[in-house]
C-alpha cells in the first residue's frame, strides 16, 4: 500500500488552482444582471443598468499592478462574477487580454504565476463566445459550474425571472465543463425548504461527475427547529451511503460538510486568524469602487449602507481599510462562541455581520447558523466514528486533527476526587461548611466521559486511580510519574525557613520544587525582604550543586517562555469537584461550592469564560515579567476582578523575576566554563 493510499482526505479542501497559499484575490463584479433569480441569491438588488466598462476595468488593473505595497503576495487570482459574468464575456476576454499585456510589459511577478476564475450558473458556457475565451486561457483558467443537486433540489432554488427552474439548461453543459476542467468542482447552497434533498442532491453530484463538491448553508436568518432536525438526519443518511459504498476511500471524491476539523474545539490561535480573506483581498465594483469583499457592496447589503475602502481613480483608503487589520474570530464572537465545544468550522460572513448590526460594525457577529453548525457538527462526528471502523490501517484525520489540537491547545480537566487532597496552588482545602465529599465511582465515571467528549486531558488531584495510571495524580505533595518533583507549601508567616525546607528536599534528592505561598494577602514589606533573601540562598544552593536542580519561581517553566503567560485556569484549564460541578480551578470551590462555572451535565454555562484570556487583561498582557503566574484567584479576592492584578502580587512577581534571571544567567555563564573545561581536557 503506498503513502497516499494509507491517507483518508475525504471532506478536507482541495483546490482546483495549482497555486501556493500567499495568493492575492482580486474580484472583478462585471455586471449586477443575472439571467436567473436563485432564491438564496445575496445580490438583493439585480438589475441590467450597472456594467462595467473597460475604462474602469483597466484604471483598475492598473492601480493593482503599481501598489506592490497592498498587494505583495507571490501570485494572484483575477475572479470574474456577477449578476451571471459570461453575459459580460467579450469584456472580460477584453479585461484579461489586458492584464496579461500589462503584468508582461512591467515585468510583473504576478505573470509567471497568476489564474483567471469565473464563477457561472452555466446556462452560457456551450456558447461560441465562452468558448473561444476557454481555448485562448485555459492553462490559467477555472471555471467553476453551481449546481445544486438533483433536479428537484436545484429547480427549487435557482429558477429564471418567470419561475421556471434551470436545471436541464446546467446540466446539458456539464459533460463539456468536466471535459475542460476535470479537477473543477460545484458549489452547491443548501437553505431553508430544500434540505429534505440534501441527501440525494449530493449523490447526484457524484453521479453525474463532480467528484468535489464545497457544499455550504446560508447565513441568513431562515433556520426553523424543523430544518436543524432534518439537516442532521440528511447528514447521517448521506454518512451511512458513503461508508456503505465505500466512497470515503477515494482521493477523488471530497465533500466539504465532512470536513474532518469540524466540530472541535477552537484553539486560541486560530480565534486569533480571520474567518475569511475579507480585508486582504479585493472587490472591484461595476462603478469602480473598491471593497473589502463583493458583499459590501451595495448590490448586497439592505440594511446598512455600502462600505467603499478606495476607488480606481483614488485607491485604496488606509483608515477605511484599517478595521481589517483588527479584524479577527475572536473579535467578533461572544462568549458563547468562545466557549463553544463544537466551534471549529462554524464560520462567519464579515459583511453579513456588517449589515445585520446596529450601527454597522464589522465587530459583531451574527449566529443564525449556531444550531445548523451544531447539527453538522454531530454528524461529522458520527461520519469519522464509522470510518475508524473501517480505516484498515489508514490515518484517520479526524483523530490527526484532535491530536493536532492537543498539541497546540492543550485543555486540561482537574478531577478533584477528594476534598481532603492536598492543595496544588495558592489555596486551602478548608471548607465553610465542615463537610468533606469523596467522588464516587459514578461520578468518576462521568467526569472521565466528559473530558473525553470536550477534548480534555484528565489530570486526578486525589487518592490514586488505579483504572487511569497512565494520567498525573497529585499525591501527598509529590506529583504522580515525576517522583522527585514536590509541592512546597508556605504560608507567608514562615518565609524565614523557606531556604531550609527547599536545601532539606535537595538532600532528600527532589530535584524540582514548586514553592507555593499562601495568604500573600497579608504579606508585609518586612516578610519581601526576607522572601528575596531566601530566594537568593536557594539561587546559590542551586548554582554550587552538581546536579540539575530547579525551583518553580526561579528557574522554572517560565525561563522558556516569550510572552507572559497565565496559569491557564478558566481558559485551557478547568475543575470538576467531587460535587460534580465545574469550577475556574479548585480555589473557587474551596472559597465557595456556589462560584461554580456548569456541572457534569450541562457542561460550561458560565457566559464570562473567554473574558479571562490575558489578552484582555491589559496591565498583564504588556507586563514583561514572564515569572508572574497572574492568579486569577488572587485577583478576585483582592481586586474582585478577573483580570486586575493586586499590587502585591507584581511585587512578589518582581521579585521572583529579579532573583531568577541572575540565577539564570549564572548558571548559562557555569554552563560556558564547564563546556570550556572539557573541550580543553
Amino acid at each position: 500500500m503506498s503513502k497516499r493510499d494509507k491517507t483518508i482526505d475525504f471532506g478536507i479542501p482541495r483546490s482546483s488552482l495549482n497555486m501556493g497559499k500567499r495568493v492575492t484575490d482580486i474580484t472583478f463584479s462585471v455586471t449586477e444582471e443575472c439571467n436567473l433569480r436563485c432564491k438564496y441569491c445575496y445580490l438583493a438588488h439585480k438589475n441590467n443598468q450597472n456594467k462595467m466598462d473597460i475604462e474602469t476595468a483597466k484604471k483598475a488593473v492598473d492601480y493593482i499592478l503599481s501598489s506592490r505595497e497592498f498587494f505583495n503576495e507571490k501570485s494572484v487570482v483575477w475572479n470574474f462574477i456577477g449578476g451571471e459574468p459570461l453575459l459580460e464575456m467579450d469584456l472580460i476576454d477584453e479585461i484579461c487580454d489586458y492584464i496579461k499585456i500589462e503584468m508582461y510589459r512591467r515585468n510583473h511577478p504576478w505573470f509567471e504565476d497568476y489564474a483567471f476564475n469565473l464563477s457561472t450558473n452555466g446556462i452560457l458556457y456551450g456558447t461560441p463566445a465562452v468558448q473561444r475565451y476557454i481555448n485562448k486561457n485555459k492553462k490559467h483558467l477555472l471555471i467553476g459550474i453551481s449546481v445544486d443537486g438533483n433536479k428537484i433540489k436545484h429547480d427549487q432554488q435557482r429558477i429564471y425571472p418567470n419561475g421556471r427552474g434551470s436545471y436541464d439548461d446546467v446540466i446539458k453543459n456539464v459533460p463539456l465543463w468536466l471535459e475542460q476542467f476535470p479537477n473543477a468542482g460545484t458549489k452547491a447552497t443548501f437553505a431553508h425548504g430544500d434540505i429534505p434533498y440534501l441527501r440525494d442532491s449530493i449523490i447526484s453530484l457524484w453521479n453525474l461527475g463532480i467528484k468535489k463538491i464545497s457544499a455550504n448553508i446560508v447565513y441568513e436568518n431562515v433556520w426553523t427547529d424543523e430544518d436543524v432536525q432534518m439537516f442532521e438526519s440528511q447528514l447521517k443518511s448521506l454518512a451511512d451511503y458513503i461508508i456503505e459504498n465505500n466512497i470515503f476511500y477515494s482521493h477523488e471524491y471530497t465533500l466539504s460538510f465532512f470536513n474532518p476539523s469540524i466540530g472541535l474545539p477552537m484553539s486560541r490561535q486560530i480565534r486569533k486568524k480571520k474567518f475569511c480573506g475579507c480585508g486582504k483581498m479585493l472587490a472591484i465594483d461595476t462603478q469602480g469602487n473598491f471593497f473589502p469583499c463583493i458583499r459590501f457592496t451595495g448590490s448586497s447589503l439592505s440594511k446598512n449602507k455600502v462600505y467603499p475602502i478606495g476607488d480606481v481613480n483614488k485607491g485604496i483608503y488606509k483608515d477605511r481599510l484599517k478595521p481589517f487589520q483588527y479584524l479577527s474570530i475572536n473579535r467578533v464572537q461572544d462568549n458563547e462562541c468562545n466557549n463553544c465545544e463544537v466551534a471549529s468550522g462554524c464560520s462567519s460572513c464579515t459583511a453579513l455581520n456588517y449589515n445585520e448590526s446596529e450601527g454597522g460594525t464589522i465587530f459583531k457577529r451574527v449566529k443564525y447558523n449556531c444550531k445548523m453548525h451544531k447539527a453538522k457538527a454531530r454528524a461529522v462526528e458520527y461520519f469519522w466514528e464509522k470510518v475508524a471502523q473501517k480505516l484498515d490501517g489508514r490515518s484517520n484525520p479526524r483523530e490527526e486533527q484532535k491530536q493536532y489540537l492537543n498539541k497546540t491547545f492543550k485543555r486540561y480537566l482537574l478531577i478533584y476526587t477528594d476534598d481532603k487532597a492536598e492543595p496544588h496552588c495558592s489555596y486551602t482545602n478548608a471548607k465553610a461548611d465542615g463537610k468533606f465529599l469523596k467522588m464516587d465511582d459514578k461520578m468518576l465515571g462521568k467526569a472521565i466521559l466528559f473530558s473525553g467528549e470536550n477534548n480534555l486531558i484528565p489530570i486526578f488531584i486525589g487518592q490514586p486511580q488505579n483504572k487511569f495510571p497512565q494520567v498525573d495524580c497529585i499525591i501527598n505533595n509529590e506529583v504522580g510519574r515525576r517522583k522527585k518533583a514536590y509541592i512546597l507549601h508556605i504560608d507567608v508567616n514562615d518565609l524565614a525557613n523557606l531556604s531550609a525546607k527547599c536545601i532539606s528536599l535537595f538532600f532528600a534528592d527532589y530535584v524540582y520544587i514548586n514553592i507555593i505561598m499562601h495568604s500573600i494577602e497579608k504579606i508585609t514589606d518586612t516578610m519581601l525582604t526576607t522572601y528575596e533573601y531566601e530566594l537568593s540562598k536557594i539561587s546559590e544552593y542551586i548554582l554550587n550543586s552538581n546536579k540539575t536542580l530547579t525551583v518553580n519561581v526561579l528557574n522554572g517553566s517560565s525561563a522558556e517562555l516569550e510572552k507572559p503567560n497565565g496559569c491557564g485556569a478558566g481558559i485551557s484549564t478547568f475543575t470538576v469537584a467531587p460535587n460534580g460541578r465545574l469550577y475556574i480551578c479548585p480555589a473557587f470551590y474551596f472559597e465557595n461550592v456556589e462560584n461554580c462555572i456548569g456541572d457534569l451535565e450541562k457542561g460550561f454555562t458560565a457566559k464570562y469564560l473567554a473574558q479571562l484570556d490575558l489578552e484582555n487583561a491589559d496591565e498583564c498582557k504588556t507586563c514583561k515579567n514572564l515569572n508572574c503566574n497572574r492568579c486569577l484567584f488572587i485577583n478576585k479576592q483582592m481586586t474582585n476582578e478577573y483580570l486586575i492584578s493586586p499590587s502585591i502580587q507584581c511585587k512578589v512577581a518582581t521579585i521572583e523575576e529579579k532573583v531568577g534571571n541572575m540565577l539564570r544567567r549564572k548558571l548559562k555563564e557555569k554552563k560556558a566554563v564547564e563546556e570550556v573545561e572539557v573541550d580543553a581536557i
